[in-house]
């Protein structure tokens, strides 16, 4: 299988190389650009048609795992009904209920073959689970599933990121797939592991080509379906890990509801408060704002990964370790607000009684 996982990731990232230079001509063609403007990071004409480059790469290597396992192959067709939505979006600009329709329609062909979330692994238990009926089963894939394609959507504001974020990911669900023997999620993982990272030598600042709508919603949908096909086996993954693993889009996203909820703005309005955005201005790079957004992404991935097999107690203190990061990067950057700080207010009352207490008793000595 070794050698299966090897070619995979080869045929991707070799096709997504090779592809990616036509893709940036025929964008350029059909007149799919990325034009600059007060919300946008970029000062120049950028093609966005780039995630034509990553689905070839990963379709190619899909095409060589039908050859060697029994996969299904509504996860292809599904994935080219996401990419005919974001070509159309990236030439047309379409409003958001036409591509949710797009995207439900891909969302119904998994469903239909059978894959959908079955069972919620419970948090600190020794592998007790729920099982879900049917019913609730549908309402709460489709969410999941709808939920992340447009996260991914949300976090592509910086060349490389969302490309580099998805790669982090794809990883982090293959080392999970593998060391548990699902080999069809590892060999998908594998395949969109290497799409993207052939994509990202074009794609990483400066960038010559934008993924734009049809990789990010492309990259979401995947990384939504392959935690679902994941769910099936409940020893895989937990309701948690993949959570754990995609944190950084969930947490942007989730952040992004609430901030535009206390600013008394629509959900759906946009706004230059996402996590890069305030990376750019606490002072960051371009470069590094993405280098250390790939950081939290790989050291949210690794978390994940020991997860998976971890005890109660690890588990109870890796949990409280993310959580306190993440509440610690919203304070920081004040990505809800910046009046919204309780731990670091909390913080400085303790350092001042601290001192005060240090002073009297240095007073009280002399």
């Amino acid at each position: 299988m070794l050698l299966h996982y090897f070619v995979t990731l080869v045929i991707s990232f070799a096709l997504s190389i090779i592809l990616t230079p036509f893709v940036i001509k025929l964008s350029y063609k059909i007149g799919a650009v990325d034009k600059p403007d007060k919300r946008k990071v970029h000062t120049r004409i950028v093609p966005r048609l780039g995630g034509l480059a990553i689905y070839g790469g990963i379709a190619g290597a899909l095409v060589y795992v039908f050859n060697i396992i029994d996969l299904s192959f509504s996860i292809l067709l599904a994935s080219t009904i996401i990419v005919l939505t974001g070509i159309i979006d990236d030439r047309y600009n379409i409003k958001p209920w036409q591509k949710l329709f797009g995207q439900m329609i891909a969302t119904l062909i998994i469903l239909i073959d059978g894959f959908s979330i079955n069972y919620i692994t419970i948090p600190f238990t020794d592998g007790y689970y729920l099982e879900i009926n049917s019913w609730i089963a549908l309402p709460i894939t489709i969410i999941w599933i709808i939920g992340i394609t447009n996260a991914i959507n949300l976090i592509d504001g910086l060349d490389g990121l969302a490309a580099g974020v998805s790669a982090i990911a794809a990883f982090s669900i293959f080392a999970i797939a593998a060391s548990m023997g699902n080999i069809p999620v590892a060999l998908i993982a594998l395949a969109i592991l290497g799409s993207t990272s052939g994509f990202l030598f074009f794609n990483f600042n400066p960038a010559k080509i934008f993924m734009g709508d049809t990789g990010s919603l492309l990259l979401g949908f995947l990384l939504a379906v392959l935690s679902v096909m994941g769910f099936k086996q409940v020893t895989f993954v937990t309701l948690i890990i993949p959570i754990i693993i995609l944190a950084v889009p969930i947490t942007d996203t989730l952040i992004a509801i609430v901030r535009r909820k206390v600013n008394k703005m629509g959900i759906m309005d946009a706004d230059k408060n996402h996590l890069h955005h305030r990376l750019l201005d606490s002072g960051f790079t371009h470069k590094q704002a993405v280098l250390f957004i790939y950081f939290i992404a790989g050291v949210f991935g690794t978390a994940a990964v020991f997860l998976n097999n971890a005890n109660l107690l690890s588990s109870m203190i890796v949990y409280g370790l993310l959580l306190l990061i993440i509440e610690l990067l919203i304070e920081k950057l004040a990505l809800i607000s910046k009046k919204y700080r309780p731990l670091i207010t909390l913080y400085d009352r303790v350092k001042v009684v601290i001192i005060d207490n240090n002073y009297n008793k240095y007073n009280r000595k002399g």
